[in-house]
């Protein structure tokens, strides 16, 4: 009876494995290298694991909860890695699973290198002159699908001539495409596409605003956890990142607090991100309602909004009161403590639709032009704009989600610029002579 008893146990006793990664992730940090494993945890039971932490030598890593059937996770070993690892996972101080991992040797690795990651100091007003990318061929969700170092190199090149200093782009979970598990955490193939996107950046002095979103369904926060975990984790010391941006639009009109979930994970995984990320700033990409994310407790070192309300720059002299883009933008300061603060967003269509009748590359450059002139009238009130990212560099490939959502690019499929591209270009060089950021 005890030895069935006890085979009973074992059978619901966690297992860990280690899963192959190709390339295999390094990253540079202040005690010198160190591997990422990724590892495949079990879970036999019909109930979460939790409190689990795993003991490699001297290194000690707190796992996050395995749901039952099991997991991934990673752990973070020295460099050069030894061939075998011997690992406890302990439960309540109690040993539930110990053995000798293999560590695979790969055949490519990926390092990802340690610079110094941009403070409040260096976002002075106007310095940050930036668009929101996605490759032509490749818009949402394609960034990551694949990723060309050349084709890359070509379109940074075309991004050069904006005079830009940052992009702002996204991590999208992308499962289908076989670029994340279905629990929610990264594979090193996209974290290597990454780093790749990064280095092109780098080599044209232009750092990369990563917007990290939700996996999956929001009430799931383990699941986000392990998202954030995977996906931050890599480029902890990596200064090329500019900062993280929690959510896109959280809410979308309706702000924050549209639903309790997701309050809730606003709540939650900006203070989680806090706590996995000390070195980076952080932001949250609203499309307006600092109210509600403030009264979450969820306050960002960088405000940052996004700017569609087709107003004019500044008010017209000796004409009635009319919402302008100035007088938003004293009233934001105001809300926020005058913080630094990014209009990750603004533009228009060039091409018209069922929801921009109007919509013409005249159209759109007016609209880039007041968001600028706004932007600078509240500068010189001393509102602490530190600048601002078109949505979009490009003119999407034909067919993508309408003519109207792929043509807010200042940039033609051609590569010449349309007038919004020539409004910004001009704007971007008289700020880049004014101030240039540390980086450049």
């Amino acid at each position: 009876m005890l030895s069935m008893v006890l085979a009973a146990l074992c059978a619901m006793a966690p297992s860990v494995i280690v899963v192959p990664d190709e390339p295999a992730i390094v990253r540079q940090t202040p005690a010198g290298d160190e591997r990422m494993i990724t590892l495949a945890l079990t879970n036999p039971s019909g109930v979460p694991l939790r409190g689990l932490r795993l003991e490699a030598g001297a290194v000690r890593r707190e796992i996050l909860d395995v749901p039952p059937g099991g997991a991934h996770d990673t752990v973070w070993v020295p460099v050069p890695a030894p061939a075998r690892l011997p690992v406890r996972l302990v439960q309540d101080d109690a040993v539930a699973w110990q053995g000798e991992l293999a560590i695979p040797l790969a055949t490519a690795t990926v390092r990802i290198p340690r610079s110094p990651c941009v403070g409040l100091a260096d976002l002075q007003p106007l310095s940050l002159r930036g668009t929101n990318y996605y490759p032509r061929v490749q818009p949402w969700p394609g960034l990551w699908r694949a990723m060309d170092e050349t084709a890359l190199e070509a379109e940074f090149r075309e991004l050069d001539g904006l005079n830009i200093n940052w992009i702002r782009t996204f991590y999208n979970f992308d499962p289908d495409a076989g670029l994340h598990r279905r629990d929610g955490s990264f594979t090193a193939t996209v974290l290597a596409r990454v780093e790749t996107l990064l280095r092109v950046a780098a080599r044209h002095r232009v750092k990369v605003m990563l917007t990290i979103g939700s996996a999956g369904r929001q009430d799931d926060l383990l699941m986000q956890r392990r998202f954030f975990r995977t996906g931050v984790e890599p480029f902890l010391h990596d200064g090329r990142i500019l900062m993280w941006d929690l959510m896109n639009e959280p809410g979308g009109n309706d702000g924050p607090k549209a639903t309790p979930e997701l309050a809730r994970w606003l709540a939650d995984m900006w203070a989680y991100l806090a706590q996995l990320d000390t070195q980076h700033l952080a932001t949250v990409g609203l499309a307006w309602q600092f109210d509600q994310l403030w009264s979450l407790g969820v306050k960002p070192p960088v405000a940052q909004y996004h700017h569609y309300s087709g107003s004019v720059g500044v008010q017209p002299a000796g004409q009635p009161p009319v919402r302008n883009a100035a007088d938003d933008l004293r009233g934001t300061a105001k809300q926020i403590d005058n913080r630094p603060l990014i209009i990750g967003e603004f533009g228009y269509a060039s091409a018209p639709d069922d929801v921009r009748r109007d919509a013409t590359e005249a159209r759109q450059e007016q609209i880039t032009r007041w968001v600028i002139e706004g932007v600078e009238d509240a500068v010189k009130s001393g509102v602490h704009v530190a600048g601002v990212a078109n949505w979009c560099a490009f003119h999407f490939k034909p067919d993508w989600m309408g003519k109207g959502e792929q043509s807010f690019g200042v940039i033609r499929l051609d590569g010449s610029l349309k007038p919004a591209g020539v409004t910004l270009r001009d704007t971007y060089a008289r700020w880049r002579e004014a101030r240039r950021a540390p980086w450049e």
